[in-house]
């Protein structure tokens, strides 16, 4: 594993690169809240996602951290910086394998737009090593088409638990 350096929420407006996916779901901002901090259902709507397991205690709020391993193996220790029921959560990598990133943190937010439709936001910030810099502008568009994949597969799941 390799170090990152951790950040705080306000890194995913400041972080030198972002991406972001979004979707409207059939679902109160409770319902899409029930399934996002239901770690190891992760894999089951978030494509990629092997595992995503708690690794401290409590398992939730600000402070809790979680290890998610992606099918190719890249693994992934996450901190909260943020956690807010039904409304935001964010955290921090603070060690990855591979290192591709000096910094990390992903953000979701949740806005209620009517009653049962809620609008789900995922944004990665990032500041990537020197030698992906190159190529990070094409890196963001293609984890911005995964991460709206991502928020319409979790849409569905949401839509299985009703």
């Amino acid at each position: 594993m390799a170090q990152l350096v951790p950040q705080e929420i306000e890194f995913a407006d400041t972080a030198p690169v972002t991406a972001e996916g979004a979707a409207v779901v059939v679902g109160t901002p409770d319902e899409v809240w029930a399934v996002l901090v239901d770690h190891p259902g992760w894999p089951s709507w978030f494509a990629g996602v092997r595992s995503c397991q708690p690794t401290s205690e409590p398992a939730s709020g600000v402070g809790s951290t979680r290890r998610v391993v992606l099918v190719g193996g890249s693994r992934f220790e996450e901190r909260f910086v943020a956690w807010d029921p039904g409304k935001r959560w964010a955290f921090t990598v603070t060690d990855m394998r591979p290192a591709a990133f000096r910094s990390l943190v992903e953000r979701i937010t949740i806005a209620e737009l009517v009653p049962d439709r809620t609008r789900v936001t995922y944004r990665m910030a990032f500041d990537p090593k020197p030698w992906l810099k190159p190529v990070a502008p094409l890196l963001a568009r293609a984890i911005s088409a995964n991460l709206t994949r991502a928020m319409t597969s979790l849409g569905r799941q949401v839509a299985e638990r009703r």
